[in-house]
């Protein structure tokens, strides 16, 4: 059995198309069906189920894919360890407005710090963008905050980000708003979710408004036109803010850097990783 049997087969499991598979890896599909057979010759099982469906794998396979995963992670991980990377390595971050404002300025500057010959390139979008990036191959990691349920996509890590309600009037009760709530017109946005989970809890019957951008969030809360849920991170240090805490259930969102887990983790993203793990969990 060799390695790049294995890679053959799990990139037909992970894209449950042999025609897509063969695209992929740049083979032809007469090479992908006689590569799968012999190993499921060796093997003594059957692997795939081909219909009108696509290409079903079977519990044997599911098996398989659980060693594949495990064995072509460790060789990648060797190869990393041994083969240099690229003379001029780069890497490509994806995140949401507000996740890209609240911790990656910080996170580029420390990384750029310690790999100043890495190209740096972060792509602002909404998340099922990010999602459908990241799947295709045009992002090495992101950041999100939603679930998931693609079997391409692996979490790395996570961690809880402080939220609150802003406003840059006082309010004498957070439960009885007159003023507009202020939301992102995207909406899949984990933030906008649970502002709107929050006032349906509260039976708050504010004026919702929607807008396109964090900064026009943020510079409409500032002259006094509604409130938001924000990060704490990316407030602007300005004593016209006022910052109300919420209940246990609002008052966090969860971010999960995540990556393609049918593409090799090269050292740049490694590096990456290991300095995005330690400032954030030793700023907490």
């Amino acid at each position: 059995m060799e390695i790049n049997d294995l890679k053959i087969f799990q990139t037909v499991a992970y894209e449950r198309s042999i025609s897509k598979a063969a695209l992929k890896l740049g083979y032809a599909q007469s090479n992908i069906t006689m590569r799968i057979k012999l190993l499921e010759h060796r093997l003594n099982t059957t692997l795939f189920i081909r219909n009108n469906k696509g290409t079903i794998i079977t519990p044997s396979g599911e098996k398989l894919l659980t060693y594949a995963d495990k064995i072509l992670q460790l060789f990648d991980e060797l190869d990393a360890e041994f083969v240099p990377d690229k003379l001029h390595p780069t890497i490509k971050i994806g995140a949401t407005q507000t996740i890209s404002a609240a911790i990656l300025p910080k996170i580029f500057s420390l990384f750029y710090a310690e790999k100043p010959e890495v190209s740096l390139t972060l792509k602002t979008e909404k998340q099922k963008i990010l999602l459908d990036m990241l799947m295709e191959g045009e992002l090495d990691g992101a950041f999100i905050s939603g679930e998931f349920s693609s079997s391409k996509i692996k979490e790395v890590f996570t961690f809880k980000e402080e939220l609150a309600l802003v406003s840059s009037k006082e309010i004498t009760d957070i439960n009885k708003l007159t003023c507009p709530v202020i939301v992102a017109s995207d909406i899949d946005c984990p933030y906008r979710k649970l502002l709107q989970k929050w006032l349906v809890y509260s039976n708050s019957k504010a004026h919702i408004l929607e807008f396109d951008s964090l900064e026009s969030i943020i510079r409409s809360i500032g002259e006094g036109l509604g409130i938001s849920l924000l990060p704490k991170s990316i407030l602007p240090e300005s004593n016209k803010f006022f910052i109300y805490d919420l209940e246990d259930g609002f008052s966090e969102l969860e971010v999960r850097f995540v990556v393609n887990n049918s593409l090799k983790m090269n050292g740049v993203l490694k590096s990456f990783i290991n300095i995005s793990n330690n400032y954030i969990f030793n700023s907490k």
